[in-house]
């Protein structure tokens, strides 16, 4: 298994790569149920808006931390073992949901799962160290996007699961109550988490070259600067729509928690989809990776904005399964650009570092209760309008790394 060896050959890194898909597979159906049930959880319990919103800003504060020292770890002891200390925390974490509903434990448990951003078809593919793993181990951009979009795939797919998990909580609530179901459903994501946690054991990946530097080369630094700017105004989006999306659908149309589960279920399959169509279709020399996750990124912005005008559910729903279609169609060449101009022994810390932008422009979301407590649809209005800028502003710094490097989008290599 990876934790004991230092090089593996390309054929079995290759090999492995099925268990990482499982590994994502069993994490999105955790993961993806814990974030769409946090907020309804809290609002069970019968905690307010803004007191929520205060609570994921503390996550998001403490996944920032756990970010960078993962990221970094992961360059001097193996992405692969960088990866199993991050899937040890979240176990911990839905210990803690599942056996107590006291805040603070909640809250602690949170920050251990990492609750943070969205309630999306590829939360529980990403954690630290997965970018890092896929571009040390694949240096060819378009073998990268492939093996990107399959995972996003596969973790969309499974947060139908996800999905369908939550809509069992109406079925279930009857006879456990609306905080026993959560709590019991918190305890089935511990032991589905389990399998990803094992699954990593077996990852295999190339020997890491020795580390130069305490932190980044000065190409690598000067890369992560360049994906910050944009990272943190997408991220200042997320922080203020996403967190309490779930609950934001509860009480805007006024449907019950299975309900929600229904709506976010449509839109782990239009992920799918779009990811699919990523990687099948959109992956390839003669397109601009740079035009089609810009786009992709513009439109999710655009889409937020209209469906916090639209007062009919069956359309806003429909509305937020296109826009996550094209979030799937985006993320998987955004995750390959990121690491486009960073150094093979800073992939860790870089993707790390623009982790950290992105997370600490998520603390809007200590706004976000407020804002829709203030007026319900003010959160996926400027958030959708952030993303907007954030698209324009992602393709500009980009564009120009382009030029100034003569880079071929089909033959790019780290």
């Amino acid at each position: 298994m990876s934790i004991f060896v230092f090089s593996d050959s390309q054929e079995k890194i290759d090999s492995s790569f099925k268990f990482l898909l499982i590994s994502r597979t069993a994490r999105s159906i955790a993961i993806g149920f814990v974030t769409l049930s946090f907020s309804l959880y809290l609002n069970a319990l019968g905690y307010g808006l803004v007191f929520i919103g205060l609570l994921v800003l503390l996550v998001v504060l403490f996944n920032m931390g756990t970010s960078v020292v993962l990221g970094s770890l992961g360059d001097r002891i193996g992405y692969s073992r960088a990866l199993i200390v991050a899937e040890a925390l979240p176990l911990v974490g839905l210990v803690g949901f599942a056996l107590s509903t006291n805040i603070y434990i909640i809250e602690i448990s949170a920050m251990l799962a990492g609750i943070t951003g969205s309630a999306g078809g590829m939360r529980g593919v990403f954690s630290p160290g997965t970018t890092a793993f896929v571009a040390s181990n694949w240096s060819n951009e378009i073998d990268r996007v492939s093996r990107l979009s399959k995972m996003t795939v596969v973790g969309s797919l499974a947060s139908i699961v996800a999905g369908l998990v939550l809509v069992t909580h109406g079925y279930l609530t009857p006879v456990f109550g609306a905080e026993g179901t959560f709590r019991l459903l918190f305890g089935v994501s511990f032991f589905v988490l389990l399998i990803s946690f094992l699954s990593l054991f077996f990852l295999k990946e190339r020997k890491r070259p020795k580390k130069t530097t305490k932190v980044m080369k000065r190409e690598s630094t000067f890369y992560t600067l360049r994906m910050s700017l944009p990272n943190m105004i997408n991220g200042s989006a997320i922080g203020i729509v996403t967190p309490l999306l779930p609950l934001w659908f509860e009480l805007r149309y006024h449907i019950s928690t299975s309900y929600v589960g229904e709506i976010f279920t449509l839109a782990y399959a239009a992920t799918a989809l779009g990811s699919f169509i990523s990687g099948r279709y959109l992956n390839s020399a003669h397109i601009r990776a740079i035009s089609v996750s810009s786009i992709a990124r513009f439109l999710q912005g655009f889409l937020y904005i209209v469906i916090a005008l639209v007062p009919v559910l069956p359309v806003a729903y429909s509305l937020y399964a296109i826009r996550m279609g094209v979030a799937g169609v985006g993320t998987p060449m955004r995750s390959a650009i990121s690491v486009r101009g960073v150094g093979n022994e800073d992939y860790g810390t870089a993707s790390s570092m623009q982790g950290v932008a992105t997370r600490a422009s998520q603390t809007t979301s200590g706004l976000s209760g407020y804002l829709m407590d203030l007026y319900l649809a003010s959160p996926l209005l400027i958030g959708g309008a952030l993303q907007v800028v954030g698209s324009i502003v992602y393709y500009r710094v980009i564009r120009d790394w382009e030029k100034s490097h003569d880079f071929s989008n089909g033959s790019g290599q780290a």
